[in-house]
């Protein structure tokens, strides 16, 4: 569950007012067997975020895995998924987007199906990256569709709600529902229980789904995708190879730089293109700005947060993985009930003071959860902490998105929030990989002082969290003193885009 928006690619949703008609053409007859099918693979797509995340003790243990190898079945996953997200959503508007959904959907199910398969940790590894990229082009396409079947303004509301409550669904059964499944049968079906679902909407997908394409011709930016994603993929590898090395690792420090280089590269090629994959002058707002910043910096430590709890749940505590699951519950209530409310109540008191209050949330939850004790409980350790954790997601889930598309237009609302999208998957994927680091650093150095192991992984977890919550305190400062009032136009986009988390 990433602190993210919905994702359209290229393709904008216009902020139309009510009762106007978005389209001269017919209203689909079977639109709404075409929502379901489309809403299903997006249910299994949110689901993949987080349904692995209670399977990965049983994974380790299996392969004897160190935690930084454990980390890239979450990082593949995220770091391809939002890499290649803004190119997916044009190569959708390009050859068109039933063709990319079916293309995605195809070949996250192949994908899901080898990692069941698999007979080894770096088959499964491989998978991850490979999901990614087929989420990647399914995702956009799929709710670029959805925009263009539904022509009234009504329906398309009630569709994207419909969509909106579908992916926060998938987003809180998925660690409910892994830890089911590892419990009763085994970390392998965690992969194999996607693929009769998607194979469905793939089957249904030709007859339902219509077959949509962008008016004019769009430009692919293929060379400025390989760069983000090889800058990204080349940071995350530093940080998790880091291992027991000295942050001041000639090696590491070379790595880094060389991601940083190539993020210097993908500048300046941006720059030259005439329809980049990300254009620059959407960060002229300084809402926009902040919102990105803002969820890059959440999804950085969101990730952190059900990777080292799940551990520490499992681990330390000796949680069975369905009582682990179970453990979920009251973080995707909480932000299932607060989702609304403060959607509601966001005009009322100002998105500044919602998202600041959100992010300081965050912050203190991490602070008490950095309290953990090896002879801890979940009441007393864990719950506390989670609880503010999911107030800080529930508003993010909404400010991000009102800030992000700030002042869009029809032409580019939907390119602001893909790159809002891509942002939290990306902010997941290095976060993740940079406080798993630490936690590692701080677990090694301890061993090697005769430490029990449970205390250095807790003393490891702590300083993640620690860390995690250092970062938004950092994000919640950036709001406080830089966001202003949204553009007026600002609330009936956000309305929309923010429906589908």
């Amino acid at each position: 569950m990433t602190a993210s928006p919905p994702v359209e690619g290229s393709s904008a949703i216009p902020a139309e007012p009510i009762g106007t008609r978005l389209s001269n053409e017919a209203p689909l007859p079977g639109r709404w067997i075409a929502l379901a099918v489309l809403a299903l693979a997006q249910f299994v797509l949110v689901l993949d975020s987080t349904v692995v995340n209670v399977a990965l003790p049983s994974i380790q243990r299996q392969f004897d895995l160190p935690e930084a190898r454990l980390a890239w079945i979450v990082n593949g996953y995220g770091l391809t998924f939002g890499g290649l997200l803004l190119l997916g959503g044009s190569l959708g508007d390009l050859y068109g987007r039933r063709k990319l959904f079916m293309l995605g959907i195809g070949v996250f199910s192949g994908a899901s199906l080898i990692a069941g398969l698999a007979w080894n940790a770096d088959i499964i590894i491989a998978m991850r990256f490979l999901q990614g990229a087929g989420a990647a082009m399914a995702a956009p396409a799929a709710l670029s569709s959805i925009t263009r079947i539904f022509t009234i303004p009504k329906e398309r509301t009630k569709a994207l709600g419909t969509w909106g409550g579908i992916s926060a669904l998938g987003g809180t059964l998925g660690a409910v529902l892994s830890g089911f499944i590892t419990e009763y049968q085994s970390w392998r079906w965690v992969f194999f229980v996607t693929v009769p679902v998607t194979l469905i909407a793939l089957a249904l997908a030709p007859k339902f789904v219509p077959e949509s394409r962008a008016p004019s011709r769009p430009k692919l930016d293929v060379l400025g995708a390989i760069l983000i994603t090889s800058a990204i993929g080349t940071a995350v590898f530093a940080l998790l190879d880091k291992g027991a090395k000295a942050w001041t690792d000639p090696l590491l420090l070379a790595q880094l730089a060389g991601a940083a280089f190539l993020v210097v590269i993908f500048i300046a090629w941006e720059k030259r293109q005439t329809m980049p994959m990300v254009p620059l002058d959407i960060f002229k707002n300084r809402n926009r700005v902040v919102g990105v910043t803002a969820s890059v910096l959440f999804g950085s430590v969101l990730s952190t947060y059900f990777f080292t709890t799940t551990l520490y749940m499992q681990t330390v505590l000796g949680f069975k993985p369905l009582k682990t699951g179970a453990a979920y519950l009251p973080l995707g209530l909480i932000i299932l009930v607060a989702f609304p409310i403060i959607s509601a109540v966001v005009g009322r008191i100002g998105v500044r003071v919602v998202m600041t209050t959100g992010l300081l949330s965050g912050m203190s939850g991490l602070l008490v959860l950095s309290t953990l004790q090896v002879d801890g409980t979940y009441r007393g350790d864990v719950l506390p902490g989670m609880i503010l954790v999911a107030i800080a997601a529930a508003c993010g889930f909404v400010t991000f998105t009102i800030a992000g598309v700030d002042g869009t237009t029809e032409e580019n609302a939907g390119i602001a929030s893909g790159i809002l999208s891509a942002g939290g998957q990306i902010g997941s994927a290095l976060g993740l990989a940079t406080l798993v680091s630490i936690a590692v650093s701080v677990q090694v150095s301890e061993a090697a002082l005769q430490i029990p192991r449970s205390q250095a992984l807790v003393d490891g977890f702590a300083a993640a969290y620690q860390v995690g919550a250092g970062i938004l305190l950092v994000g919640a400062v950036i709001a406080a003193v830089f966001l202003r009032s949204p553009a007026s136009n600002t609330a009936a986009t956000a309305a929309k885009l923010s429906a589908s988390n």
